[in-house]
């Protein structure tokens, strides 16, 4: 089918992938150039409203289009299951991990904060005329930042945030941005199941105990546990334990699963930070891009600093902040 597209895009003059995005706009079609170059390669497979539009900017005459849908529905039927795939952004910068496909759901994953906890928080009633939904939520400071951040990279995207017990079946078709560890979040526990991980986040014994995270590999099992100090009668935090993860979605492979977990609350924010802050996330991202390269299957534990309680994004080129990454085809 690609190769036959290709053929049509000859006879209609080789137009340039910009002049096809930009006739598809003048006919009320989507055809961005980097899905439209995925196509023709054939590295994807087209959804049947694009390679409808392919075909009416290729000037394929609309008696014919019949046998191409035809043949676009064998093609699905027979053909190997759409991997995930992250978009080449159209002005030519680097990739970014937070840019998704076009038209394709993007569901932000969080745990409810548990009722001991949501009675001690004023406005955290549903009859109260001051009720705050987001309260209910764990980690908001990194469900704000992430949501803003996936907002503003893909502004046509239908973007939505939930709590676990909040998910329909159909959320679970889009690429997940799963937030929290499994104390709170389900979500978190049972995709570790699922997505064989080599690296396992430990129950809190308490709600201030957490033994940290432990990495089983070839090289035996190891712990990266947080840092604490006693300063003046009072248990600060110095040192968190942060995990990043991005791989195929196993419930549609067509889209990613990317998982954000510290130990505690200032190490969800870092891992949801590692990535996206200025400056320091573009050279992070360029990191990962060297080392992982076509995988799409990859993860990271890091060490984020935590001062006087503000929080220092971790710094992957630094090899103090790295403790554990690994990586596998898919």
């Amino acid at each position: 089918m690609a190769a036959l597209l290709r053929q049509c895009r000859v006879r209609a003059g080789n137009p340039s992938l910009r002049d096809i995005e930009r006739l598809g706009e003048k006919l009320g079609h989507a055809l961005p150039r980097s899905t439209v170059a995925g196509v023709l390669a054939g590295r994807r497979a087209p959804r049947r409203d694009l390679l409808l539009a392919l075909l009416a900017v290729l000037g394929v005459p609309e008696g014919d289009r019949a046998a191409w849908t035809s043949a676009w529905e064998k093609a699905v039927a027979d053909g190997p299951e759409e991997r995930a795939e992250v978009p080449e952004p159209a002005d030519g910068a680097a990739p970014d991990i937070w840019r998704f496909p076009p038209d394709e759901p993007v569901v932000i994953v969080c745990g409810r904060v548990p009722e001991s906890r949501i009675s001690n928080f004023e406005s955290s009633d549903p009859q109260d005329p001051d009720y705050v939904d987001l309260l209910t939520y764990t980690d908001q400071d990194s469900l704000i930042h992430l949501y803003g951040h996936i907002r503003s990279l893909n502004p046509d995207h239908d973007v939505k945030f939930a709590m676990t017990s909040d998910l329909q079946p159909t959320d679970y078709a889009s690429h997940l941005v799963v937030i929290g560890g499994s104390d709170f979040n389900p979500v978190t526990r049972d995709m570790y199941s699922a997505l064989h991980l080599p690296v396992k986040i430990s129950q809190r014994q308490s709600e201030a105990d957490w033994p940290g995270l432990e990495v089983v590999d070839e090289d035996g099992t190891r712990w990266f546990g947080p840092v604490f100090g006693d300063e003046y009668g009072t248990r600060i935090l110095h040192e968190d334990v942060i995990l990043f993860f991005r791989g195929v979605n196993p419930l549609d492979r067509r889209r990613t699963i990317t998982i954000c977990a510290g130990g505690y609350a200032r190490g969800t924010l870092a891992a949801a930070r590692c990535l996206t802050v200025p400056g320091l996330g573009p050279a992070n991202q360029a990191y990962l891009r060297r080392r992982v390269g076509g995988n799409r299957h990859f993860g990271f534990v890091a060490r984020a600093v935590v001062i006087d309680r503000m929080l220092v994004t971790p710094d992957l080129t630094d090899p103090g902040h790295r403790l554990y990454e690994w990586m596998r085809p898919e």
